[in-house]
């Protein structure tokens, strides 16, 4: 078999997008077929959780995505030290029906 060579993508973006938005919880689920990622902004008075962005992967990617992420954060504790993972309790959330 020929072995697949990698492909160099040059990424476009506006200036919105570039400057990214900052989310205090996410939210994954999944089915057969694909991934959702929630990613929300929680505002404190009244408590309401904002959608910031759903992205949606098939299973290959999040599983990608999730190695990525863990060798990501193996470097970042190398360098700064472990994360202390938050301990307030992860709220429930819910869309209104």
């Amino acid at each position: 078999m020929e072995e697949r060579k990698p492909m160099d993508i040059q990424v476009q973006a506006d200036d919105t997008t570039m400057q990214g938005k900052y989310s205090t919880m996410a939210q994954v689920t999944h089915t057969a077929e694909e991934f959702w990622l929630d990613f929300f902004v929680i505002m404190p008075n009244p408590a309401i959780a904002r959608l910031l962005a759903r992205i949606i992967v098939s299973p290959e990617h999040a599983k990608r995505l999730s190695k990525a992420l863990l060798e990501n954060i193996s470097k970042y504790e190398t360098k700064f030290g472990v994360i202390d993972e938050a301990r307030t309790p992860i709220p429930n959330i819910g869309f209104p029906q």
